[in-house]
């Protein structure tokens, strides 16, 4: 190709600034760093990887491949998993439940054998009238095998016994007696209509501030939920390792929702890699903590259940998932915010070197990090309150309560999650300065019209 001339005649070196030809909207919105340019033969090529880039993008296909591979050799079977016998006569969940509604609230004998039984219109009243009163309340059943009809529920019986009002919507545990009678218990409320509407409120509030890219993160939800309800649940339910479960399961979540809601980029990236490192040495140290202080998770009452009705099920791993799955959100968080914190000062700084740009995101990433570590701990305090409670008033050494089983796990918990959080920061934070860095030498480098070795 021969060499360009400007206007005035004078000529121009092979080494002048080439041109960047238009590119399409779809390159630039892209941001992967691959942008059409013009050599000073006046070609057009495409920019290659950075060495760093190169690495990132092998290390992600290998991972993507293993997640497939994971969840093929781990998808759970089509048949039903086991359960104990005794838990559909055991158990209050299995029981079918009817929804109804209080019609009449009133005050009158409290040992009416109308309550919990069938009748047309009005309980039975007895004979005696010096018998005890008490709140009741009539309800309408709306469903069931005795829909129209109605029961009597006494209000206040036991400590913690709903206050039913009238026009309220309930559910009852349907059961049938030794004598073929049909009997009827408050189980719950009714609160379809009430979550729909705070359900629509949050989704409205989401997509209203953050457009496009909230209504994504939605998508990314409900990618999330169907990946736990669909995959790790059944598989766990099936003797699954759980361990291996929630390393395949967070990281499909992660595969999906990461570019899904941020796009494809080398930010994006950076963040997907630190994310699945992280979530890899969190579940290595959730395996060590649980084995090392032999936690049985026998002190909450609902793995007691689990070891009784669920044979296939082990406490232990059931607890190394749920400590791997909690430390998944705050990871994805704290590594978004560290890539862009990285892209954002090179925008700002065009000429700092990687260093320069790990060092000042990293201050960034300290007060992430402070800040997470309270959210983590508040939020178990939170869900372990009633327990705190009860560990207060009892009778034992402080220190001893800390070490129990139960109160052992929480705090373990809260550590890993710290932990990976810890580690998530400089390993996501290095990844993105690196690679933004690189790019942006092959950037300069090629308007220049100097080919980088």
């Amino acid at each position: 190709m021969g060499r360009h001339h400007k206007p005035s005649g004078s000529a121009a070196s092979d080494s002048s600034v080439a041109r960047t030809p238009a590119s399409s909207g779809n390159d630039a919105a892209s941001g992967s760093g691959w942008r059409p340019r013009a050599r000073a033969t006046g070609r057009d090529y495409r920019e290659p990887f950075t060495v760093v880039q190169w690495v990132l993008s092998i290390f992600l296909m290998l991972g993507a491949v293993a997640t497939v591979v994971g969840l093929v050799v781990l998808w759970p079977a089509s048949s039903e998993p086991r359960v104990a016998p005794e838990f559909s006569a055991t158990s209050p969940l299995p029981k079918s439940q009817v929804s109804g509604e209080v019609v009449i609230r009133d005050q009158g004998t409290c040992n009416t054998p109308s309550v919990g039984r069938v009748f047309d219109s009005a309980p039975v009243t007895p004979l005696s009238t010096q018998e005890a009163q008490c709140e009741r309340a009539i309800v309408q059943i709306d469903s069931g095998q005795n829909a129209g009809k109605r029961t009597l529920l006494l209000i206040g019986e036991h400590p913690g016994d709903p206050q039913l009002k009238e026009g309220e919507k309930v559910r009852l545990a349907e059961q049938e007696s030794a004598d073929g009678q049909v009997g009827y218990t408050f189980t719950d409320y009714q609160r379809g209509h009430k979550l729909l509407g705070w359900g629509i409120a949050t989704t409205l509030a989401i997509v209203l501030i953050g457009a496009w890219r909230g209504a994504r993160s939605l998508v990314g939800l409900a990618i999330t939920l169907g990946a736990v309800g669909v995959f790790l649940i059944p598989a766990l339910l099936h003797g699954g390792p759980p361990l291996a479960l929630a390393v395949v399961c967070g990281s499909a979540v992660l595969y999906l929702v990461l570019y899904l809601v941020h796009g494809f980029s080398w930010k994006t990236s950076a963040a997907l890699a630190g994310t699945v490192i992280s979530l890899v040495l969190a579940a290595v140290l959730a395996h060590l903590a649980i084995g090392q202080n032999q936690l049985r998770g026998l002190g909450n009452e609902d793995n007691l259940l689990i070891q009784l009705y669920l044979p296939d099920v082990t406490v232990t791993g059931l607890m190394l998932c749920g400590f791997i799955i909690g430390a998944l959100g705050v990871l994805n968080d704290v590594t978004i915010a560290q890539a862009s914190t990285v892209n954002e000062l090179a925008d700002i700084e065009p000429n700092a070197n990687p260093w320069r740009l790990f060092a000042g995101a990293m201050k960034v990433g300290r007060d992430h990090i402070a800040s997470m570590v309270y959210t983590l701990v508040l939020s178990y305090t939170g869900a372990a309150l009633p327990l705190l409670l009860l560990l207060s008033v009892a009778d034992r050494p402080f220190g001893e309560v800390l070490t129990s089983d139960v109160m052992a796990t929480e705090l373990l918990r809260s550590a890993i999650g710290a932990l990976a959080l810890a580690l998530a920061v400089p390993i996501t934070t290095a990844i993105a300065a690196f690679s933004v860095v690189g790019q942006r030498r092959l950037d300069a480098a090629a308007e220049q019209g100097v080919k980088l070795p």
